[in-house]
């Protein structure tokens, strides 16, 4: 036998009876990262909650810590590759990537004393749909080249379960255009009406007395802003009417109409104008638009090279539905630079000025505190589709109009259990707490008296599980808290009797 034979049949048997070889150091593994979340609990097992809220506007995001464990030994610098799979809508804060099958972002780990902040959200589905699940997949290498792979759940609570809709008729008037008929293709016409009418979706609205044909008269503009054209309503209606109409310079924009007519309603007024303008412009040479509707393809809307149709459409229409001077709230509201909307105040944490363009500043201080996000070029994730984000909604209100109170962005966190059943001695028990709005990756915690003895609350789950003989009264307190540091910690007292 060869010596190369004899040295490969060694080398095996040592291997299978796990006895290190001369000169040949034992293999470890790099060390498992900790992720912590802002409760400072440890999301290891566990792992992370996501929502997705009603309506289609930018969720909020969850913000982590991951670190290396206190131990000795460690080889740094650690490699630390991050992977949120399941579906394309999910993503990390930049740097990061988008792909076809989720998020990916890498970092370095330099000693014991550094750890890496790390948010991830989910991209809004248009339409109701189901929870879901996907995982969170962590690579870790250390400066000898061992790995270490982690995985734990990431779970969305999906909030929507029936389409929502405006609760007025909104019509679309594309007689008008007439220039560069861009309009005239069924996705641009899609995607231009599904971003109307999400705005007009999160507003709580009747109909209104109904205008005659013809009754409601606006203009359009031509290339450069010349040679403006006359409009009218082309059938009667009770809701909103919006006119489009294509150009080729120089900008696109929205508009409410600014003949001095508002809706009535039963004969009395209300500050809501009756017909709204769109116009829609770009660099044909240099852009493409894109109109996908489906939810998987938003992480192609790459606004460097495309055209997002429904992203900007949802942009330039907030100028008609609300941030434009025509508008008498919104005008009050930007002289005052916002320091007069306490809920704004409340929610931002400090005022949110309006720009003489009709804009929320770019800058970071005015992104949406909860998604991170902004109706511009920059936000803590890799800039694709523009979405309405609950900042803007909240501002928006000073135009005039009522947000939907009862969906589930603008729910304040509540404790909805009412009671707890009685235990059994010596018996199984599980009783499961219940809460629901804010940011609902919530933490459970027992702050005040004591559960029966043998009784445990699962912080994640709110669960109340465990078997006790401990009889009698035992009342305590729960403390909620939701996944926001700007929030309020909720207590409400129980009282579980065991005999």
């Amino acid at each position: 036998m060869r010596k190369t034979t004899v040295a490969v049949a060694l080398t095996g048997l040592a291997l299978t009876l796990g006895v290190p070889l001369p000169g040949v150091a034992a293999a470890s593994a790099a060390p498992a990262l900790d992720v912590f979340d802002i409760f400072q609990r440890n999301v290891n097992n566990y792992g992370v909650q996501l929502v997705d809220w009603q309506g289609y506007l930018a969720n909020p995001h969850i913000e982590l810590t991951v670190r290396a464990p206190k131990i000795a030994g460690i080889s740094y610098p650690l490699k630390v590759d991050l992977k949120a799979e399941g579906t394309s809508r999910l993503m990390f804060n930049l740097p990061s990537e988008l792909t076809a099958t989720g998020a990916t972002k890498s970092f370095t780990l330099t000693g014991p004393a550094d750890r890496e902040i790390v948010r991830l959200a989910i991209h809004s589905t248009q339409g109701a749909g189901q929870d879901e699940q996907h995982t969170w997949t962590m690579q870790t290498t250390d400066a000898k080249g061992a790995t270490k792979r982690q995985s734990m759940p990431i779970r969305v609570q999906q909030d929507e379960k029936t389409k929502l809709e405006p609760s007025v008729p909104i019509e679309f008037d594309y007689r008008y255009d007439t220039i560069t008929r861009y309009f005239a293709d069924p996705g641009t016409r899609r995607a231009a009406e599904t971003a109307v009418r999400n705005w007009f979706a999160f507003f709580d609205l009747q109909p209104f007395d109904t205008v005659p044909t013809g009754d409601e008269v606006s203009h359009l503009p031509g290339d450069d802003w010349q040679n403006e054209v006359r409009t009218s309503n082309a059938k009667p209606y009770n809701g909103f009417y919006v006119f489009f109409r294509g150009i080729q310079t120089p900008y696109s924009t929205g508009y409410p109409a600014g003949n001095g007519r508002k809706h009535t309603r039963n004969g009395q007024p209300t500050p809501y104008h009756r017909s709204y303008s769109m116009i829609l412009e770009y660099d044909e040479a240099l852009m493409k638009l894109f109109t996908s509707p489906a939810d998987d393809d938003w992480y192609k809307s790459d606004l460097s090279r495309f055209v997002d149709v429904q992203g900007l459409v949802m942009h330039e229409f907030g100028h008609a539905v609300a941030y434009h001077s025509w508008w008498e709230g919104m005008a009050k509201y930007m002289e005052s630079k916002g320091r007069d909307d306490q809920e704004v105040i409340d929610y931002q944490g400090y005022p949110v000025p309006i720009d003489a363009s009709g804009h929320i500043p770019g800058d970071e201080p005015y992104w949406d505190r909860l998604s991170g996000q902004s109706g511009g070029w920059h936000h803590v994730f890799p800039t694709r589709r523009w979405e309405l984000t609950k900042l803007a909604l909240l501002v928006a209100e000073n135009a005039g109009w009522k947000l939907n109170r009862s969906l589930t962005p603008f729910l304040a966190p509540s404790i909805e259990t009412a009671s707890l059943r009685n235990a059994t001695p010596g018996a199984a028990y599980s009783e499961q707490l219940r809460a629901r709005g804010g940011v609902p990756f919530y933490d459970w915690q027992v702050t005040g008296g004591a559960l029966p003895a043998g009784l445990t609350l699962d912080r994640f789950t709110g669960r109340i599980t465990g078997t006790t003989t401990a009889t009698g009264s035992h009342s305590f307190t729960v403390q909620l808290r939701d996944y926001d540091k700007r929030g309020t910690p909720l207590t409400k007292q129980f009282t579980i009797t065991v005999g």
